[in-house]
């Protein structure tokens, strides 16, 4: 029998669990509501007995992979800080799974690195051994892969796109994370700009939808978003001059939307030594790419 794993993807909405085998097909997956382990006395307990069910349910499996949305520690054993689930800051993660679970191997990353990880073993086509990823969901995730393997620098948890700096002073994660993008579209309806969207209740999905619907209002929020992402990708690309770029996560579904600001931007920033041959495409893993990811985390890993 191949050798499947659990991967499991940590995020502030959902914590996905999948079966995974070594072609990165996801044999099964299932996924539980962040809050509901919060609600718990013990969240990280109530994190554990939900892996302990699935290695009761699948006793063939020995490795697991975890990928969580926040900074780790060098050694990849311990959570140091997780902005949207704090139950997860400075806890020695693996020390506790290995002690209730002694016969099983796991292997924990940021969600973003992980993310790289699974497009650098699946990817639908060909991959160089250097590019930047970025993620585009509740924040601005990212990750760089240098010949091959995750750039961590100095203390484990380098490219933290996200927190670049941007034009208007707020970081890029503050001007297009799912909460700014859906604060963008709420200042423009209350301006009376002509729209679909109903400012009660509005979700960042809604918005997506809007602008694929060429919603003048939703457009215009997602020229914004492309600008501010050209911002991060020149910051990226000046630091690590790389030229492949993959963008995933749930805000890529408008990509063709964005992009023009966002070439408009790195053609305004970059000289040509930089931009003759990049190319930005979207990722290939879709919304499977953090159970994946985590996944190929125990890869050849004893």
């Amino acid at each position: 029998m191949k050798e499947e794993y659990i991967g499991i993807d940590v995020g502030g909405t959902n914590v996905k669990f999948g079966i995974v085998n070594q072609e990165g097909t996801i044999l099964k997956k299932i996924k539980y509501p962040t809050i509901d382990l919060r609600k718990t006395t013990n969240f990280i307990d109530s994190f554990s007995d939900k892996i302990g069910i699935h290695l009761k349910d699948n006793p063939h499996i020995q490795k697991v992979g975890i990928a969580v949305p926040g900074l780790i520690s060098k050694n990849r054993r311990s959570t140091v800080f997780m902005a949207n689930i704090s139950e997860f800051n400075n806890v020695p993660l693996l020390d506790i799974l290995e002690e209730k679970h002694p016969n099983i191997s796991f292997f924990l990353e940021n969600d973003a690195n992980a993310a790289a990880i699974g497009e650098l073993n699946f990817a639908k086509k060909d991959i160089p051994e250097d590019f930047l990823f970025l993620t585009l969901g509740t924040g601005l995730g990212s990750a760089a892969v240098l010949d091959g393997e995750i750039f961590k620098g100095g203390n484990g948890n380098a490219m933290e796109a996200g927190h670049i700096i941007t034009s208007n002073g707020k970081t890029a994660e503050e001007n297009m994370g799912k909460k700014a993008i859906v604060e963008m579209a709420l200042k423009k309806i209350k301006k009376g700009k002509k729209t679909s969207l109903n400012k009660k209740n509005l979700t960042t999905k809604e918005i997506i939808l809007a602008a694929i619907n060429e919603d003048p209002i939703a457009l215009k929020v997602f020229k914004k978003v492309g600008t501010i992402l050209g911002e991060a990708i020149v910051s990226s690309i000046r630091i690590l001059d790389i030229d492949t770029v993959y963008i995933g996560g749930g805000v890529s579904k408008v990509f063709n939307i964005l992009n023009k600001s966002m070439y408009k931007e790195i053609h305004k920033r970059l000289p040509e030594y930089y931009t003759k041959n990049l190319t930005i495409n979207l990722a290939s893993l879709g919304n499977d790419a953090g159970i994946i990811g985590a996944a190929a985390l125990c890869f050849n890993k004893k």
